[in-house]
């Protein structure tokens, strides 16, 4: 009997330790993103569970118009929100967003043209070894 005793001391605990360790934060993590969605509105600067940053356009039932880009929306679930931006998210997309991306972009498209034109072959077989020779 004595064991029997022990034993049910050491489930009791066992279920106790994983109700506070495992179950109520992640109910408490889910009360607190179910308020978050509720408290979303027009204007606010949202970040998707994707990981898209965009600006609230409208609000419906179960979801949500957010425009990514000038011109260009895109609806979600209300439940793919994963925050609302705070002011240093806002900032840091900002200055994303206004910082040209086109040196990625002319980088790939010079390589893109010399590779088809062969000027890139060319230029190689022009110039002597060890004498740099920039691309036009």
């Amino acid at each position: 009997m004595d064991n029997i005793g022990l034993l049910l001391i050491y489930v009791v605990g066992f279920i106790a330790i994983f109700y506070f360790l495992a179950v109520r934060p992640q109910q408490k993590q889910r009360k607190a993103h179910e308020q978050l969605i509720n408290s979303v509105k027009r204007g606010d600067r949202v970040v998707t569970i994707g990981g898209i940053f965009g600006t609230v356009k409208r609000v419906e039932e179960a979801v949500i118009v957010v425009e990514i880009d000038k011109g260009v929306s895109v609806r979600v679930a209300r439940r793919a929100i994963a925050e609302i931006a705070t002011a240093d998210q806002k900032a840091k997309a900002a200055a994303v967003l206004d910082k040209p991306l086109e040196d990625e972009a002319d980088e790939a498209e010079t390589e893109a043209t010399e590779a088809i034109t062969g000027e890139a072959a060319e230029q190689e077989a022009v110039a002597p070894a060890g004498e740099y020779k920039p691309p036009k």
